[in-house]
């Protein structure tokens, strides 16, 4: 465990010299490079913020920071506060909670030094808003609600989607004693979701799938916000210069490899479905891009027709040069960045009925959908044997997220609920919660 990192930026001013309000954003990651899914949202959150208000970031982060990094940083914060950790201490903390009967998430990322430092720059310069990225950030914004009066700042949980449930979905899925601890952090998780561990003013989602799974789920008591997910339609283009008919047959699936619900995604499609996709389009290959690849996803590339990339320095590369991608994912939560970034690149997407869930893009039209091997490997087919098919798909499905998916306008509802004064804050202690506690 290293000593907090300060990286200081510089305060910014309204046209009128008027001093803009004052966010404290907490990530459970450094929000940059945008290279994976939570890192994303968090990024284009960061940037959309710092335009307006003066940000203290405080984060976590498992890896060394770059030059990179603290550069971009220093353009868009005032302040960072960066932890280094690493995974065992993570694990540890984790260990701690599940012991004491605390909620695991919140526990593996909180760290007293951090929290600490946190209050000392509030008491410094009180934040105006403090904005929760996801639940692991949940147990740094207790102390600073402490603070009565005028001091005391607004909280907006921006939870995402909701994590009870893949915590429930991973229980459904487990063998053994791992199915109890599952069950359990559902439990837990689904009360700090519903404010009953940390008071919050507000509460927004990523699509209108979770905002339903949060009222059916978590609570009835609480009106989600939804602001949903965008994607960068600068870096995300599609190739031009390159025929349909030209393409090599690879069929592509992106994402961190590290993360149960894609090694799932992975080692189903490669061991399930490529089998059938060879039986018919014997040249195709599949390739599994991303960070992190665990033992188990490396194994797969020992599979016929199967390469295990692994990291990249530019995921839209291998999307763009792709004949199609595939998004297989049978638990998927909140909104999946990969459809969106394959789409934006003008590839078709194969998705299961999970992955294509939020997103707002028509079967058929924008992409396709297919719930078990079979037809996900007669998608893939018909998709490889057909260029004006992949074609007539991936000019729809572009058109489709330039329509619908820009950043400013998707993430416009959080930044209203942030930065406008007038919003009211929640009294806190008002026991206004109905806890479903089934999982």
């Amino acid at each position: 465990m290293g000593r907090i990192e300060v990286i200081n930026g510089q305060a910014r001013q309204d046209e009128d010299t008027c001093p803009l309000p004052r966010v404290l954003l907490l990530t459970h990651r450094v929000p940059c490079p945008p290279d994976r899914g939570d890192r994303i949202r968090s990024y284009h959150l960061l940037r959309a913020l710092s335009r307006r208000a003066n940000v203290t970031l405080g984060a976590i982060s498992d890896e060394p920071l770059s030059r990179v990094q603290r550069d971009l940083l220093g353009s868009l914060v005032e302040v960072a506060l960066v932890l280094p950790t690493d995974r065992w201490a993570m694990r540890r903390r984790a260990g701690m909670a599940l012991l004491t009967g605390r909620a695991i998430t919140p526990g593996a990322h909180f760290h007293p030094g951090l929290a600490r430092a946190l209050a000392k720059q509030h008491r410094r310069q009180p934040f105006d808003t403090v904005v929760t990225y996801c639940s692991g950030m949940l147990a740094y914004t207790r102390g600073l609600l402490g603070y009565g009066g005028a001091n005391r700042p607004r909280h907006i949980l921006d939870l995402v989607d909701v994590d009870s449930v893949k915590w429930s979905q991973y229980a459904e899925r487990a063998r053994g004693p791992m199915g109890l601890v599952y069950a359990a952090e559902a439990r837990r998780l689904r009360r700090a979701e519903a404010g009953e561990l940390v008071h919050f003013d507000a509460v927004t989602l990523i699509s209108e799938q979770e905002r339903e799974a949060y009222r059916q789920r978590v609570t009835s008591g609480i009106e989600p916000v939804v602001a949903g997910n965008g994607v960068d339609l600068t870096h995300f283009v599609p190739e031009v210069a390159l025929a349909e008919a030209d393409r090599e047959p690879v069929v592509v699936f992106t994402g961190v490899l590290s993360y149960r619900p894609n090694i799932d995604a992975a080692a189903w499609f490669a061991r399930r479905v490529m089998p059938r996709v060879l039986a018919a389009a014997p040249r195709a290959r599949f390739d599994i891009i991303g960070k992190s690849p665990t033992a188990e996803v490396l194994a797969l590339g020992e599979l016929p027709g199967v390469r295990v990339v692994g990291p990249v320095t530019s995921t839209a590369d291998h999307l763009r040069g792709a004949a199609l991608a595939v998004a297989p994912l049978r638990i998927a939560p909140g909104l999946q960045n990969k459809v969106l970034e394959a789409m934006a690149c003008g590839r078709p997407v194969v998705c299961s009925p999970e992955a294509a869930a939020g997103i707002d893009a028509t079967p058929g039209t924008h992409l396709l959908v297919a719930d078990d091997d079979a037809a996900t490997a007669r998608q893939v087919v018909s998709l490889l044997h057909n260029p004006e098919q992949r074609a007539r798909l991936g000019d729809a499905a572009r058109q489709q997220v330039e329509t619908h998916y820009d950043w400013p306008a998707r993430l416009s509802p959080l930044l209203d609920l942030i930065l406008k004064a007038d919003i009211p804050r929640n009294p806190i202690g008002t026991p206004t919660y109905n806890v479903q506690t089934t999982v």
